[in-house]
């Protein structure tokens, strides 16, 4: 089995991820909870602040720690990299992991920009995935993730009907829609509630309400 690292190349991958977390731990603790996810331009220089920093020291470790080798039949010089994580010097890490990165980000945010948009002109039987906890009062603190189906809309107001399942993790809840026992009418409570659009994009922005679903 051939090693994934060579040299000090498990640097990498250890620089990034305990960097992403310690920033993120530290700037939620003197900025506020969850303002480090909800301020892209943070992001952004968080990667970018991160990705120089393994570059440089991908850099330093390279040229300082390059040997020349001679081929014994050819005698063609090379000079490998000492410091190789999946084979590629750890100064490329810092150009392919922002790469992914904003990939990421931008997945992210035209799914955001749908979502608002879905949000801002609702349809009958469109799906929300909840919260109970932030929106009714009692809701089980642990069971708290589920659906909101869409009934009529009317003006800027929304009827709602709450399902009756609810998890512990919103991993069922999109189990649930992927299959489709989400979109069965019996899947949800007989009693409606009443929401005005900007209360659900109010929800949205808080976290609330976290993923539409439109067929």
């Amino acid at each position: 089995m051939l090693p994934i690292w060579k040299g000090l190349g498990w640097l990498a991958p250890v620089i990034f991820i305990a960097a992403f977390v310690d920033v993120q731990m530290l700037v939620d603790g003197v900025m506020g909870e969850d303002f480090y996810q909800q301020n892209r331009w943070v992001k952004l220089f968080s990667v970018a602040a991160v990705a120089l920093l393994v570059a440089a020291i991908g850099l330093w470790l390279n040229v300082r720690d390059r040997i020349w080798r001679v081929h014994s039949e050819t005698g063609k010089k090379t000079r490998p990299s000492a410091h190789t994580f999946l084979f590629l010097p750890i100064e490329v890490w810092a150009v392919i992991v922002p790469c992914v990165f904003l990939a990421n980000d931008y997945v992210q945010q035209e799914q955001a920009s749908k979502t608002l948009a879905y949000l801002e002109t609702p349809r009958a039987n469109d799906i929300y995935s909840v919260d109970f906890s932030k929106i009714f009062q009692n809701e089980d603190p642990i069971y708290k993730y589920g659906t909101m189906m869409v009934v009529t809309v009317e003006n800027n107001q929304v009827l709602l009907k709450s399902s009756s399942h609810a998890y512990d993790g919103k991993r069922g809840v999109r189990k649930d829609l992927k299959q489709g026992t989400a979109a069965d009418a019996s899947y949800y409570n007989n009693q409606v509630i009443q929401m005005s659009i900007r209360e659900l994009l109010g929800h949205y922005k808080d976290g609330t309400l976290f993923a539409v679903y439109r067929e």
